[in-house]
């Protein structure tokens, strides 16, 4: 399985986020800006092509008039009626050159280069809520985290209070305690409003506030269902990648456009034809004998045109050589996006793990600190150090844990996939 073919579903393991996904795909103004987009482009392309055959048009006239004494060749004035009706094409170009073809086939690039872009809006999008969701989920960790320390901390201090008043302890510690349990509640208040706004920024991603009927959440351990994400070959890798099929199929419509540019040298050859019948009354329209037509071939040379074809042409060759540039870059990016974020994988993997057995550490060291200074054998100053350590490892190991989140939610996307919700299956 590659990562395109992966569903997001299957991917992020949370109900909760899967809900929020689901209400940014159908209401995220800029998803549903680039999908408009794809359809008026895909208009365009069907008017272009529609110049590949030729368009019939029925008409009708009828026409009756006074003809003036002076102007009437037996000397005398007569009222004329006539009528006609048909069927003809008008303006119809041979297309020998390939002129027209060129122009279809551009604007049909034009289209799935569209259609790319949506593309690539859809998965940033799927991106970007996994990830002000994972910021969510991280700012409540905290004030959990910080509540729990505010707690431990009045705790000790109310046995600090209790030394301080037998003469044990000097007011010095007393304070110390008194700041700490102010640190903590200032940390509560910057998680507080950290997930205030972890949820604005899912607001505008979902264009609507947060419904009050979202599944419960799982915790930042359980976001995902897998652990490695299965991937391709990296050239498979580059073609599943929205922004590279929007550069490739941007090239090809500037190669159809050299070849557009190119058939203006060559003569244009338009047809018009009518054929129908004719009457100087209405009911001998359709009577035999009266039918009509018209045939009428036009050829358009360009002889002299003070170097506008040679320059539409110049024009449509530097266009493509810049679109060149910009696919030699979309991949160069892409390659360093999936380097950038299986490199940061490798290392965050490494720095949790360690962060991991740091807070451990630091934990028990906190543990053993308290009982010897519950029992008198510590002093204050080690069960405060003791008390920052720990609280700046978990936090630490906290952030860490975010940092990986986030990283998986880039790797996926820099991968190419997230576009369908569940993963297809290959048929027999």
């Amino acid at each position: 399985i590659v990562a395109a073919s992966l569903g997001w579903q299957d991917y992020f393991a949370d109900p909760r986020l899967h809900r929020l996904i689901e209400i940014a795909i159908e209401r995220n103004t800029d998803l549903r800006g680039a999908a408009l987009n794809a359809e008026a482009v895909r208009a365009q392309y069907m008017i272009s092509r529609a110049a590949l055959l030729p368009g019939i048009n029925a008409s009708g006239t009828g026409q009756r008039g006074r003809v003036a004494a002076d102007l009437s060749g037996t000397g005398s004035s007569y009222v004329s009626s006539a009528y006609n009706v048909g069927l003809g094409v008008t303006s119809y170009e041979l297309d020998l050159f390939g002129k027209v073809r060129s122009t279809s086939q551009a604007a049909l690039q034009s289209y799935f280069a569209s259609v790319a872009s949506r593309d690539a809006t859809h998965l940033s999008l799927i991106s970007s809520v996994a990830k002000a969701y994972f910021n969510e989920r991280y700012a409540e960790e905290r004030m959990a985290l910080a509540q729990r320390v505010l707690q431990t901390r009045e705790q000790t201090y109310k046995l600090t209070q209790l030394r301080h008043r037998a003469g044990v302890i000097s007011a010095v510690d007393l304070r110390q305690q008194e700041a700490l349990i102010e640190s903590a509640k200032a940390d509560y208040a910057s998680a507080v409003q950290a997930r205030e706004q972890a949820r604005n920024a899912m607001a505008v991603l979902l264009n609507q506030p947060l419904p009050a009927d979202l599944p419960a959440g799982l915790p930042l351990s359980r976001q995902f269902a897998i652990k490695q994400l299965p991937a391709g070959l990296s050239s498979e890798v580059l073609l599943n990648r929205p922004d590279i099929r929007a550069a490739e199929f941007a090239l090809k419509r500037a190669n159809a456009n050299i070849g557009a540019a190119r058939a203006a040298f060559f003569p244009s050859i338009s047809l018009t034809g009518m054929i129908g019948t004719g009457s100087t009354e209405l009911s001998g329209l359709f009577k035999g004998g009266n039918s009509t037509w018209t045939f009428a071939p036009s050829i358009n040379l360009p002889i002299f045109n003070w170097g506008s074809n040679v320059a539409n042409l110049d024009y449509a060759k530097i266009m493509q050589q810049a679109e060149i540039v910009n696919y030699e870059a979309a991949v160069q990016s892409a390659f360093r996006d999936v380097s950038d974020a299986l490199v940061a994988r490798e290392q965050l993997d490494k720095t949790y793990a360690a962060n991991a057995q740091q807070s451990k550490a630091y934990a028990d060291a906190l543990r053993l600190i308290n009982l010897r200074y519950r029992h008198g054998v510590a002093s204050a100053l080690d069960l405060l150090d003791a008390e920052r350590s720990s609280y700046a490892a978990d936090t630490t190991q906290l952030a860490t844990q975010l940092t990986l989140l986030e990283n998986m939610a880039d790797l996926y996307k820099a991968l190419g996939g997230g576009l369908k919700q569940h993963t297809e299956t290959a048929q027999p």
